[in-house]
């Protein structure tokens, strides 16, 4: 017993001193990541959250005959059961809702088949399994696929046209072309319209910049820009109103950061010494964040998706890769 406690008094401290030996600070380092800053942000809604919230899908049970929708993909046809016209090339054409009643499904169940006549004349047929008139009555939606329903984005335009918002992401879209391309962050911009989007992001914001003298030193004037957005209250959405768009300029919130460190934030650049905040807004929310303590202090890293990295060193940028 005598034998086993003296080795263990020479063997726990060896291995204490080995295993301290060979720390790299990588082992205790704490991983932040995006849905954790989700989980602790405050849970009250904002009033950008709600600026939409009440445009939303009507519910089957008040379409009324001659209901739009516009279609975005010609993999549309595979909706469509082999009763229906043609239903090649279907994209850019609008369909229009005239009834929906019982059907019978390939295995047997219960069914709703919804009838649609396009702007051309062809009749299609749309059969939901389980769309039963009960559920009909019961449902607050129903997506039509690979489709945009034109009165949403009708009444999302009446509430958004004419209005000036500061555009908080840079990932705009040439109107005339729907090309990607780089904006600008943080900008006034005047909506001109809300036009149908796609099967994913049902509204497309058009917008043109407010100033025109930014908008000429920036390379981006003479043009109509738009973004793709969801509709309703998506909270935590990457293309939400609330994500997209702001009521206030943002300047006004940061009386600190100079005049040229503000140009390099509005057109997504970094560059060294700038701070956290600063490169928040720059570049958006890294998703994951790194802290690892070194000898010289704690050294923090944020990565992004498409391959940017930061190091902080004290707060202040020292390294990167953008």
């Amino acid at each position: 017993m005598k034998l086993t406690r003296a080795l263990l008094l020479i063997v726990l401290p060896a291995l204490a001193l080995g295993a301290g030996g060979c720390f790299t600070g990588v082992e205790s380092t704490p991983r932040i990541r995006q849905t954790d800053v989700q989980r602790q942000q405050a849970a009250g809604v904002t009033s950008k959250q709600l600026f939409l919230s009440d445009i939303k899908p009507v519910a089957p049970a008040q379409w009324n005959p001659g209901r739009q929708w516009l279609v975005t993909n010609d993999r549309i046809s595979l909706i469509f059961t082999p009763a229906s016209d043609n239903t090649s090339n279907l994209k850019g054409h609008r369909i229009f809702f005239e009834n929906v009643k019982g059907a019978t499904s390939l295995t047997g169940d219960d069914a709703g088949e919804i009838t649609f006549r396009s702007d051309d004349g062809r009749r299609l047929y749309y059969r939901v399994p389980g769309l039963t008139q009960e559920r009909v009555d019961t449902l607050t939606s129903l997506d039509i696929p690979f489709a945009v329903d034109l009165d949403l984005v009708s009444r999302i335009n009446d509430v958004m046209a004419g209005k000036r918002l500061y555009v908080r992401t840079p990932s705009w879209y040439d109107h005339a072309t729907r090309s990607a391309v780089n904006g600008l962050r943080h900008i006034e911009v005047t909506v001109d319209s809300v036009v149908p989007g796609d099967e994913n992001f049902p509204a497309a914001v058009c917008f043109s910049i407010a100033d025109s003298n930014l908008a000429k030193s920036a390379g981006v004037a003479d043009k109509e820009y738009m973004l793709y957005m969801t509709a309703g209250m998506t909270r935590g959405g990457s293309r939400s109103f609330d994500t997209l768009f702001a009521f206030d300029n943002p300047r006004n919130r940061y009386p600190e950061i100079q005049d040229d460190v503000w140009e390099y934030i509005i057109r997504s650049r970094i560059r060294k010494n700038m701070t956290r905040d600063e490169c928040r807004l720059a570049l958006g929310s890294p998703p994951s964040v790194e802290r690892v303590p070194t000898y010289g202090g704690m050294v923090e890293r944020w990565s992004y998706t498409d391959g940017v990295y930061l190091i902080f060193e004290d707060g202040y940028l020292t390294r990167f890769r953008q």
